[in-house]
């Protein structure tokens, strides 16, 4: 098996010492040796090729090219990491501020928009799915937030022997080994920094939203409304608001709007359930009502959506 590495930019010489600042940036197919293409990918024709990319934070930009910026999908796995400056992350009903340490991984097939501020710095490291199918432990199935703490270094070296080993291998085993590791670094993050409001507030009504959320997931497609599922819980609809408001910065019908679309596209990816049957299972209005909010979400049809996220590299 044969890898081809590319710079992406001068940024990202490679540089003597592993360090959280300084990372060898590059491209890397797997298996077959390519020329790295430089054509937009809205121009490519030729399938997908499974590939590692490691670049620098302040050369990533992603969602729609009119600002502002709105969310859209991404065919590969997406690790944000910040190690200085800022930068902005957006998903269809949230948005956040990215600060030194801050860690996102964003599953393949979750739209979003990221924008780096001036002077941001820091690494992304896009994985195409194909890699990753054996992974142990798996990477998240969802959208994982977290901070670095004392595990900067440890990430820093992971990302450059990830990539040094998949650039020169020959044995995909090896660089299972290094993805393994990786998936345990995400899997042993700090946990995320909440400036919203006070961590005891946050602390207190967590436990709530998350039994709302196990709950909620549970009744997806019932014609069970909040109210419902509040009076479940021992609470009311009011109190449920203002805990996953303080919790997640979001309203219950917001997370609940969420966990379906989270849902639907699971579906799509790992399913041939017809369209029209994910929308009914799901508890939407209609066919086309289903269509409508998932084009809103990803700015993709979910026909169109199944067809780029189950599409089989040569």
């Amino acid at each position: 098996m044969d890898v081809t590495a590319a710079s992406i930019c001068d940024k990202g010489a490679t540089l003597p010492r592993i360090t959280p600042a300084a990372l060898s940036y590059g491209r890397i197919v797997v298996p077959d040796a390519l020329t790295v293409r430089v054509t937009p990918a809205s121009r490519r024709t030729a399938p997908r090729r499974a590939s590692l990319r490691l670049l620098p934070i302040g050369a990533f930009t992603w969602g729609s090219a009119t600002p502002p910026a709105q969310p859209r999908t991404r065919p590969d796995h997406t690790l944000i990491w910040v190690t200085g400056g800022r930068m902005r992350l957006d998903f269809p009903r949230s948005g956040t501020i990215l600060e030194p340490g801050d860690v996102r991984f964003i599953p393949s097939g979750t739209a979003f928009a990221a924008r780096p501020r001036a002077g941001a710095e820091g690494h992304v490291l896009l994985i195409s799915p194909e890699l990753v199918a054996e992974v142990d432990p798996p990477l998240p199935r969802s959208v994982t937030a977290g901070c670095i703490g004392q595990g900067a270094a440890v990430l820093a070296a992971t990302l450059q022997a990830l990539v040094e080993e998949a650039a020169r291998s020959p044995d995909r085993k090896a660089l299972d080994c290094y993805l393994n590791v990786l998936s345990l670094r995400l899997s042993r993050l700090d946990p995320e920094r909440d400036s919203r409001t006070p961590a005891g507030a946050a602390l207190a009504d967590r436990p709530l939203v998350d039994r709302f959320l196990a709950l909620s997931a549970s009744e997806i497609g019932s014609d069970r409304t909040l109210a419902d599922l509040a009076q479940d819980l021992g609470t009311t609809l009011t109190q449920l608001d203002r805990a996953c408001l303080q919790a997640r910065g979001r309203r219950a019908i917001d997370l609940v709007h969420e966990q379906r679309l989270e849902r639907a596209a699971e579906l799509l990816r790992h399913t041939d359930r017809p369209t029209p049957r994910i929308a009914q299972d799901l508890g939407y209005a209609s066919h086309g009502h289903f269509t409508r909010i998932f084009v809103a979400a990803t700015g993709r049809t979910p026909e169109t959506y199944r067809q780029q996220m189950t599409r089989t590299p040569e």
